[in-house]
């Protein structure tokens, strides 16, 4: 039996994972994080680190992208998603930004919702940022990001920053020499079997076996 999993359903996933890490800060500069009440013994700083190694960071990487990625596959390894899917999506996001945009070329929108992960580029170089749209409004989004400042005046820790914490963007596309809005690439739903697993702390912890699309192009499982 096939269930359908919808972008919606796979939004709302990223983003519950996600707020399990906003607020965390780095004690130790791309390497090493601590909650602000709870300190560095908090398990979802020692998570995180595992989440987004697992991701292919590296301690020392800055990890914007990583983070968004990490959520991204912790929510679909646990929907169940099939392997074809989840190769996409490790293939295709990357520790570039930009390289990660160029990748889903065909797929980024500039609409956004829950869950989608939010493009931009730093000026008109190779280097840019990349969050997580949390809530969408009429001229911004709430996003949740890594490697960035809760300070929205402070453009140098704008995705240079020291932990991951929530933003606001406004909806613009206009070229700038700082950061702006490349686009977005929203949740992607799919087709699975059975229900989901408890989560697993650690992706290697979930590795289900599953084919290629079938006929319709619908991402099935084979067990």
């Amino acid at each position: 039996m096939t269930r359908w999993i919808t972008p919606q359903q796979v939004g709302e996933e990223i983003i519950s994972r996600a707020e399990d890490f906003t607020e965390l800060y780095e004690v130790k500069a791309n390497a090493e994080w601590a909650h602000p009440v709870l300190g560095g013994a908090y398990d979802e700083a020692r998570r995180l680190r595992l989440l987004m190694e697992h991701a292919g960071w590296h301690v020392g990487w800055p990890y914007c992208a990583a983070f968004v990625e990490a959520m991204w596959r912790a929510t679909y390894a646990w929907f169940g998603a099939p392997a074809a899917l989840l190769a996409k999506i490790s293939a295709r996001l990357t520790p570039s930004v930009m390289q990660s945009f160029s990748n889903w070329a065909g797929e980024i929108t500039r609409v956004p919702q829950p869950g989608a992960i939010v493009f931009m580029q730093l000026g008109d170089g190779w280097r840019g940022h990349a969050g997580l749209v949390a809530e969408v409004g009429f001229y911004h989004v709430a996003t949740i990001e890594g490697n960035t400042s809760p300070d929205p005046d402070n453009p140098d820790a704008d995705r240079d920053g020291d932990g991951i914490f929530r933003r606001v963007r406004a909806l613009r596309f206009t070229p700038s020499s700082g950061l702006w809005l490349r686009g977005f690439l929203n949740p992607i739903g799919f087709r699975a079997a059975g229900e989901p697993e408890i989560r697993p702390d650690h992706l290697a912890d979930w590795e289900p076996e599953w084919g290629g699309p079938n006929e319709a192009g619908a991402y099935e499982q084979t067990n």
